[in-house]
């Protein structure tokens, strides 16, 4: 979507392996509530119904997509879960952003392994060829911040028109 100086793009995240273990403990504690309220006590299972009633209550929020919302210089990363819960879950503004560049560009060099610098992921985790990873070094509140994001053309071209010496292009 584009309109005078607002973009927006939504990137689904792809299931991580840590997603995977989580749901395959959850699954394996109700299994094993179920059956041991089966064999050994009937209290287990009212366990069991507590615990297969918060699995499928919490089973949607594995689901993750990302929107970014670029308006006036400002970008607002929201993470949505299942659908339905909404999180804003960063905001940078452009004024206190140093630089605004291709993951893979070497104007991030001396930002790279530096330990003391915290990072923000907002990528799918196999990002599409035309829409490489961007990364925003911000200052923050707490000191340096490193956010990781795939916005499209259209957001690169708004964020290059407000702060054209900050951002680079691919």
């Amino acid at each position: 979507m584009k309109e005078g100086n607002y973009a927006e793009c939504v990137v689904p995240r792809l299931p991580r392996m840590k997603d995977g273990m989580i749901k395959g403990l959850l699954l394996l504690g109700g299994c094993v509530l179920t059956i041991g309220g089966l064999i050994l006590h009937p209290i287990l299972l009212f366990a069991a119904a507590l615990a297969w009633f918060a699995i499928f209550s919490f089973w949607s929020r594995f689901n993750v997509v990302y929107e970014y919302v670029f308006v006036d210089g400002q970008i607002d990363f929201d993470k949505i879960m299942g659908g339905d819960a909404r999180k804003n879950a960063k905001r940078i503004d452009l004024d206190n952003a140093l630089i605004v560049a291709p993951e893979r560009s070497h104007s991030l060099d001396s930002y790279r392994n530096n330990p003391s610098i915290k990072v923000f992921d907002f990528t799918s985790g196999s990002p599409e060829p035309g829409n490489p990873i961007f990364t925003v070094i911000n200052q923050g509140e707490k000191g340096l911040e490193r956010v990781l994001f795939e916005p499209d053309e259209n957001m690169v071209l708004l964020m290059k028109k407000k702060a054209p010496r900050k951002v680079e292009e691919y």
